[in-house]
């Protein structure tokens, strides 16, 4: 039995990760804190505009209230009264300056930390680079985790793994509220979401907001309180443009003015549940193109790619098969994938799972099934014979024809 040298063990064990594997399944542990640096600043530049304002009125006020109109006298409690108002909207801009600051720093620390992380994929250690191999099949279990709701186990599994600063959790608990209060048929989450997304989701041209306030609409309409529809038609959608008054839009108005129709099975539709689903899957895929989320998990990205590479047109279920996608649990899942396509085949030993090649022949048994020589010489027994592990069945040694692939 050959043995390879340490060098070339070495150079097989640190292959470097290609750019474009990084690059697909890693575009969001950079993206999603960028989203969150993104959108706080710009929330923090507004906040500082509008208390620096407060602040230069509060200026202008001592200022003349120090300087009089030339006719009345100067009064120092008046004086006193505008310089205390000054110096505390000074100190309330110095602490939502402080708070800011504390927060911007900690998301980019938080990038910072994992460009650095990402940074070892490519590590020539082979130890560092194993363990960063083994906590990324961790991440992509806890993203899959998380997108499904389960944050306790996903918690645990990233304490576990010591890759917590590697999870986009808050983004995830956040999307995972706003959509429970959509499934209540509650809309203030979302709108609330909405608020604090509005201007990425204005360059984004998204339709969530309107569809929820058109939602919002319907709901008034079902509780017979029409004119409270108009008063709020007239707040929330009077301002739209002519590209969003869409056949959605105006057949909403339309239930606004009429009421509900008792036999038009064209507006059935808007006082169904299903609407609240529809709203559901929006909100999910605005969520995803805010903080440029797969639409699908990295985990089902992974699992599918694995299986489409293993699976060949004589898979089928088969429960005592080494091969994944002949398992019968993964062969549903493998279903509607496409076959691999592979130009020279292996032959794998169904015991060991080694190929069978010229260092590991293959031998066949008279049932038919085929072994390599490595598993053959675990397979005998004192008495020189060969059990098979597939159907339990003996056969003495010289019984094993060798088999030759042309």
């Amino acid at each position: 039995m050959s043995s390879s040298s340490p060098s070339q063990d070495s150079t097989q064990s640190s292959e470097q990760l290609k750019p474009d594997e990084i690059t697909a399944l890693e575009y969001t542990s950079l993206k999603v804190p960028y989203e969150l640096f993104n959108k706080r600043f710009r929330s923090s530049q507004k906040t500082m505009e509008k208390n620096n304002h407060y602040l230069k009125e509060s200026a202008d006020m001592v200022a003349k209230a120090m300087k009089g109109d030339g006719t009345n006298p100067i009064y120092k409690r008046e004086v006193r009264e505008k310089m205390d108002t000054y110096f505390g909207r000074f100190e309330e801009l110095f602490g939502t300056f402080k708070q800011i600051t504390d927060e911007e720093m900690e998301l980019i620390d938080l990038l910072d930390t994992r460009v650095k992380y990402l940074q070892q994929a490519n590590s020539t250690d082979v130890l560092k680079q194993e363990t960063w191999r083994s906590q990324r099949i961790s991440r992509l279990i806890i993203d899959y985790l998380l997108r499904s709701g389960y944050f306790e186990t996903a918690q645990k599994l990233a304490e576990q793994a010591n890759v917590e600063d590697m999870c986009n959790k808050t983004v995830f608990m956040i999307a995972k509220q706003v959509e429970d209060s959509l499934s209540r048929h509650e809309t203030d989450r979302c709108l609330e979401w909405i608020a604090d997304n509005k201007s990425k989701l204005r360059r984004l041209k998204s339709t969530l907001e309107t569809s929820v306030r058109l939602q919002d609409c319907i709901e008034l309409v079902r509780r017979g309180e029409r004119l409270e529809a108009v008063h709020y038609a007239r707040k929330f959608l009077a301002n739209l443009s002519k590209d969003q008054w869409s056949e959605q839009v105006v057949k909403v108005m339309g239930l606004i003015g009429f009421g509900i129709p008792s036999k038009s099975r064209a507006y059935n539709e808007y006082f169904s549940e299903k609407r609240w689903d529809q709203l559901i899957e929006l909100f999910k895929q605005e969520n995803a193109r805010v903080y440029k989320l797969m639409e699908y998990s990295s985990f089902n990205a992974c699992l599918c790619m694995g299986l489409s590479a293993y699976k060949s047109p004589q898979c089928h279920p088969d429960p005592d098969s080494r091969c994944p996608t002949c398992r019968p649990d993964m062969h549903e899942l493998a279903e509607d994938l496409p076959h691999s396509h592979v130009s020279n085949s292996k032959l794998m030993c169904a015991y060991s799972g080694e190929p069978m090649d010229d260092d590991n022949e293959p031998f066949m048994l008279p049932n038919g099934y085929v072994y390599g020589a490595n598993s053959i010489e675990k397979l005998l027994n004192a008495s020189d014979e060969i059990v098979c592990p597939r159907t339990g069945e003996i056969y003495p040694a010289n019984q094993l024809l060798r088999v030759f692939v042309l």
